[in-house]
């Protein structure tokens, strides 16, 4: 809960940033080129993050990796991220700044999930229906659960829309557990 607070806090300052000097898409696309080399280089992270290892080696690294690559922006946020000793929320703070992109661009995500592939034209109408109810920019986000057993599970935003027959078998189970039998 602190690292996801710690990861919004950071994210909003960049991204207030990154709109100030309408360099929003820049840092964005050199924030996820960061975030893949972390997630691709196990040990670029550790080394980043371990505590053992001098902060001055760790910006020297980072100096001749980024400096002359990416907006002088995001390599200042790096640098105050790697000082500040929260380099282990980078990750986060990456993926809040796409959260914050997106829905400054008007783009919802929506997370479905069946239990089997979704017919591409249902998934369309889906789509289409929940831009109408919104008046956002959905972005469909296919999940394959075969455990719901049938319907449909929709997240958006902070709304569960659960019509999965594990849903429904699950609430006939609470209503038969509720019957006194005499």
């Amino acid at each position: 809960m602190i690292g996801s607070q710690v990861a919004r806090r950071y994210a909003i300052a960049l991204f207030r940033t990154a709109k100030r000097i309408d360099q929003v898409d820049g840092i964005w696309d050199d924030l996820k080129a960061i975030a893949d080399l972390l997630r691709k280089d196990p040990n670029l992270k550790n080394f980043l993050e371990a505590p053992q290892i001098l902060d001055q080696h760790k910006k020297e690294l980072i100096t001749t990796a980024f400096k002359n690559s990416i907006s002088a922006a995001l390599f200042s946020f790096l640098v105050l991220v790697l000082e500040k000793h929260r380099i282990a929320y980078f990750l986060a703070m990456a993926e809040e700044f796409e959260r914050l992109v997106k829905e400054d661009q008007g783009i919802l995500p929506a997370h479905v999930a069946t239990a089997r592939p979704f017919d591409p034209d249902l998934a369309c109408q889906l789509k289409e229906e929940l831009e109408k109810n919104t008046g956002k920019r959905i972005e469909m986000i296919l999940v394959i659960e075969p455990q719901i057993i049938g319907g449909i599970i929709v997240i958006l935003g902070n709304k569960i829309i659960d019509a999965s027959i594990r849903h429904q078998l699950d609430e006939l189970k609470e209503e038969m557990l509720a019957i006194r039998v005499h």
